[in-house]
């Protein structure tokens, strides 16, 4: 072969290489996963470009970093991971971004706290996931406490109490409130220029005898503006006796355009409502209590899987599928099924591929409280055709805690120390790897509650899985090789 043709096959050889590889790196999607539950809020990310199955010890580390107790999961945009948690004195709560690549700190902000007893599964500390935004971060603590940082330097924009805003939460009930209170629970992220979390007072027969006041059983909207964290608006309904709100301390809504208006669809009061978004106003509801009368709320909220559809919880904690268009003047909604057995109170469901991936309580008298034995093997994880509410199987054998994610046609199981790399096939549960005892049991209280400190799901971003456990977060490089 001549100097000249193997030059020229040299070239056109690299020529082709070239040509695969930008073919390679176009196919390639990766993302931010910059608050709760991802992108979307609906625990899934558009991220390709992954392994498929992993190696039998799993994906690689890239870095881990101790942390103190929380039950949310970090955020990531860009090169910034944001994460909050209780202090290991239980009285200070901190903020913290680090860098998403290395897990090197790079801003940090510590306050005081009340104890963390005085709420109900105190030591699960802060729950709700920092939001981050082009410039700030938006945070929220166990008791209210609320922040706006500017995201390069960790500077406070503003600072509010956001418990004062509730007579259920301001201290006045008897102990400085209920036990049974879980805390602020709801991730601060703004819609447009405004912050929405949802209350609820009274009407809870979880609330002890000696903790009952003459306050009325209401559910309570509040709009807070994004820039200065002060109360825009509040919505405020009584709320008949037995019904049960849209959790306590929660959020967001879903943000919709009705009428030509940036408006809130939310659940509260056996009713879906719309809300206005410039002033709190109802512009229209839908009474949906479920079959047999049965409490009509939802943990997660509406959940768009389709063009005019919707998930929702409106037979108890089993999901249904309502069929509404937003677009008409009086949408009519219409329940195409109901009574499906996805237990959205534990952990948000995944759809992938037109199917509904979900756990559900196989053994309620071992979990009634959802935290109850972590040891015991008391859920099944399910496949559900979403059109038809039809199941396709059920693999039992799930500990609490739980959470899942899905991005590029698999799902990341998490349960109980146990991280599961599944298919996204609706023929047959489908395993494609594992990663057991990730972390030790860790003595951060009661035994109920040990299993709830797994709540926080795999975030998938940016070609790696960022896993809070008790006492790490730990980043794993998933990407598939080159």
């Amino acid at each position: 072969m001549s100097i000249r043709v193997l030059l020229l096959f040299c070239l056109f050889g690299a020529s082709l290489a070239t040509a695969a590889e930008n073919s390679v790196a176009k196919s390639v999607v990766v993302t931010d996963w910059p608050h709760w539950a991802g992108p979307k809020s609906n625990c899934t990310s558009d991220e390709t470009g992954l392994l498929k199955e992993w190696p039998q010890e799993g994906p690689p580390v890239q870095f881990r970093i101790p942390v103190g107790t929380g039950s949310n999961h970090p955020s990531i945009a860009g090169n910034d991971l944001c994460y909050a948690q209780l202090d290991e004195d239980s009285l200070h709560e901190t903020v913290k971004c680090v860098d998403a690549n290395t897990g090197q700190e790079k801003w940090t902000h510590t306050y005081e706290v009340p104890p963390a007893y005085t709420v109900g599964w105190g030591e699960l500390g802060v729950r709700a996931t920092p939001t981050i935004t082009d410039k700030y971060v938006y945070s929220i603590g166990t008791f209210g406490q609320a922040f706006c940082f500017e995201r390069a330097t960790g500077k406070i924009v503003w600072q509010q109490n956001f418990r004062e805003q509730s007579p259920y939460l301001d201290g006045t009930l008897k102990g400085n409130g209920n036990l049974e209170w879980k805390g602020f629970n709801g991730s601060l992220i703004p819609l447009g220029d405004k912050i929405f979390l949802f209350y609820w007072q009274g009407g809870n027969p979880a609330i002890p005898a000696w903790a009952k006041t003459d306050v009325s059983d209401k559910m309570q909207v509040f709009a807070y503006e994004a820039l200065t964290g002060k109360v825009a608006w509040k919505f405020e309904e009584t709320c008949a006796p037995g019904t049960r709100g849209p959790g306590l301390v929660t959020g967001n809504g879903l943000p919709i355009q009705f009428q030509n208006e940036n408006c809130l669809v939310i659940h509260g009061n056996r009713q879906w409502k719309i809300l206005r978004q410039a002033d709190g106003k109802q512009v229209w509801n839908w009474e949906c209590s479920g079959p047999n009368e049965a409490p009509a709320w939802a943990s997660g909220g509406l959940k768009p899987v389709g063009l005019n559809l919707y998930l929702d919880d409106l037979n108890g904690w089993q999901k249904s599928l309502v069929e509404c268009d937003f677009s008409q003047a009086d949408p009519k909604p219409k329940v195409l099924w109901t009574g499906n057995e996805v237990h959205e109170a534990v952990t948000p469901p995944v759809i992938v591929d037109g199917h509904i991936y979900g756990f559900w309580v196989d053994n309620r008298e071992e979990s009634w409280a959802l935290g109850a034995k972590p040891g015991k093997a008391n859920f099944s994880l399910r496949c559900t055709e979403l059109m038809s509410g039809k199941m396709k199987w059920s693999q039992p054998g799930f500990k609490m805690g739980l959470s899942m994610s899905a991005a590029d046609g698999r799902i990341y199981v998490r349960s109980h120390q146990t991280v599961t790399l599944i298919e996204a096939n609706s023929s047959a549960y489908t395993e494609r790897g594992k990663l057991e005892r990730v972390h030790d049991l860790r003595n951060t209280g009661p035994s109920s509650q040990k299993g709830l400190l797994d709540w926080n799901m795999p975030v998938i971003s940016r070609g790696r899985m960022y896993l809070r456990t008790p006492g790490e977060i730990i980043c794993y490089d998933i990407r598939a090789a080159k």
